[in-house]
C-alpha cells in the first residue's frame, strides 16, 4: 500500500520522542482518525455525523405531498418542534431514571421510536416514512437510495468498512470506538477532498489512523484495506498504528517498535518492507508477519 505505514506502538507519550521533524511541508492537509466518540447526545447518529441526513431531509421535502403542505427540509429534522414527536422531543426514546438502578431508555410509546409526529410520518418516499429510513441499517439504506449518488456512495463506503449493520438513526453514544473511527474515515473520504492534481505544488494529504481493525471480522478487514488503498491510490500518505498482521502485510513500509510494550518499548526494532521486517530475528512481530505474508 503506497504511503501506508503500519506501526505497532504506544500512542500516548508525555514528551515528543524526537528533537525535530522534517518533510511535513509536502502535505496540504492532515486528518487524524482516532477512536474518540462521534457524539455525546442521544440525538446524534451516523446519518447526522456523515452528513447524510441533510440530503435525506431535502429529498423528502421535494416530494409532491410535502410541497403541497408547505413542508421544508427543516420539517423532517427531529430537532424541529413542528416535525418531532411531542412526547419524546424527537429522541424516539424516553429516559427512565431510577434511584437504585442505572438510567435506562425505552421506546417512546407515542411514536414507537420513529421520532416524528403523525403528520410528518404521513409523507412517504417509496413507501417509507422519514422514521422508517432512520431505522434502516446502512446496507439496506445503500440499496434503498441506489439512484441517489450523494447518498449511495457514502452508504456503500460505510458498508465496505464493515458498518452495514448499524442503523442510520442509531444513537451515537451506543457506537463503539472502532465503529466511530470507521465513521470518521468515511466522512473524510466523502467530504469532497481535492484531487492530487488540484492541490498544486503541495499535492498530498496525510491520514493518521489508530488501529482501525478493532472489532472487525476478517472479511471486513479486507474491505477496510481496500478503502485505505483508495486513499493511497489517489497519492495520499496513510500512517496506521496497527497490530493486525493482515493489514500490516499490505503496507509499503513498516516501523516495528519494541522490544516490549509500555516502558520496555519505544525502540525501533526493525523497519522496511513487510518482507524485510519478517526476516529480522530480533523482532517479535517478524514470525507473525511472515505467516501473514
Amino acid at each position: 500500500m503506497r504511503g501506508c505505514l503500519s506501526i505497532a506502538c504506544e500512542k500516548k507519550v508525555k514528551e515528543a520522542p524526537f528533537k525535530s521533524a522534517t518533510g511535513f511541508d509536502v502535505f496540504k492537509y492532515r486528518y487524524e482518525v482516532d477512536q474518540s466518540p462521534i457524539g455525546k447526545t442521544s440525538r446524534s447518529c451516523p446519518a447526522t455525523y456523515v452528513k447524510l441526513f441533510d440530503h435525506i431531509r431535502a429529498l423528502f421535502a421535494q416530494l409532491p405531498e410535502s410541497r403541497m403542505r408547505g413542508y421544508t427540509a427543516s420539517r423532517f429534522s427531529f430537532n424541529n418542534k413542528e416535525g418531532q414527536c411531542p412526547e419524546c422531543k424527537g429522541n424516539g426514546r424516553i429516559k427512565l431514571e431510577m434511584d437504585f438502578l442505572p438510567t435506562t431508555w425505552i421506546d417512546c410509546e407515542s411514536c414507537m421510536g420513529d421520532r416524528y409526529n403523525p403528520a410528518t410520518l404521513e409523507i412517504r418516499y417509496n413507501g417509507l416514512t422519514i422514521g422508517d429510513v432512520l431505522n434502516l441499517n446502512i446496507k439496506a439504506a445503500a440499496d434503498f437510495f441506489s439512484v441517489h449518488p450523494k447518498l449511495q456512495k457514502p452508504l456503500q463506503l460505510l458498508s465496505e468498512t464493515g458498518l452495514g449493520y448499524l442503523t442510520l438513526g442509531q444513537p451515537s453514544p451506543t457506537v463503539s470506538g472502532g465503529e466511530a473511527q470507521r465513521l470518521k474515515l468515511v466522512t473524510q473520504l466523502t467530504k469532497g477532498r481535492p484531487k492530487i492534481t488540484d492541490l498544486g505544488p503541495i499535492n498530498t494529504n496525510l491520514y493518521l489512523i489508530e488501529e482501525p481493525t478493532i472489532g472487525l471480522h476478517q472479511q471486513d478487514v479486507a474491505r477496510l484495506t481496500d478503502v485505505l488503498h483508495r486513499l493511497v491510490d489517489e497519492g495520499h500518505t496513510v500512517v496506521v498504528i496497527e497490530h493486525h498482521m493482515d493489514l500490516a502485510a499490505e503496507a509499503d513500509y513498516i516501523i516495528d517498535l519494541g522490544p516490549e510494550a509500555g516502558p520496555n518499548g519505544g525502540t525501533i526494532v526493525a523497519q522496511g518492507t513487510p518482507e524485510q521486517v519478517s526476516k529480522v530475528d530480533q523482532s517479535v512481530t517478524a514470525p507473525f508477519l511472515a505467516n501473514a505474508l
